[in-house]
């Protein structure tokens, strides 16, 4: 049972090394989403460390979205793609597809904050689509047959995490400014 859990860590930690660029890129937009409330928080008048804490979970959670996403991606590519798949290839090349998403802390400007949103996950299904069809040789219908259901797990999680609370801040601030 040691040997066996020593040898899957050991898996672990090689995989781990070659999808350093893939995981640090989703943590990065994991970030960014997250700074995009900051000034929300800034309004509930949280302390530096509150406000610290709760952007680093949401980066976490944000960034464990994408990675779920991702892992749909992988698993469909290999169930009705009929192609063996390496998660470290994968995941190394669906994060640059998600670099729109580096900006998502635009969001956070007022008045055009849902425009820029939707324009960056569009940006980001249709890398995905791109990246499906060129690294795999997929006909393009079949690489947004395959990317869609990832994207929409990802855009589902990100709405039902946190898209109330966010609102909640962002109403909380406004009657602020407004009163």
């Amino acid at each position: 049972m040691g040997q066996w859990l020593l040898q899957q860590l050991e898996r672990l930690g090689a995989w781990l090394v070659h999808t350093d660029i893939g995981l640090s890129l989703l943590l990065l937009v994991g970030l960014s989403m997250s700074l995009s409330h900051v000034f929300a928080l800034l309004a509930n008048r949280l302390t530096a460390r509150q406000i610290l804490v709760h952007l680093l979970l949401d980066a976490l959670m944000l960034s464990l979205a994408f990675l779920l996403s991702s892992g749909t991606d992988m698993v469909l590519l290999t169930l009705f793609a009929s192609r063996q798949v390496s998660p470290s290839d994968v995941l190394n090349g669906l994060a640059p597809c998600l670099l729109p998403a580096v900006f998502y802390v635009f969001v956070a400007a007022p008045y055009v904050s849902d425009l820029i949103a939707l324009v960056i996950w569009l940006m980001v299904h249709l890398n995905v689509v791109s990246f499906l069809h060129a690294r795999f040789d997929l006909p393009p219908a079949e690489a947004l047959l395959l990317a869609t259901p990832g994207y929409v797990l990802a855009l589902l999680l990100v709405w039902v995490l946190f898209r109330q609370s966010w609102r909640n801040s962002y109403s909380k601030l406004a009657s602020q400014l407004s009163g």
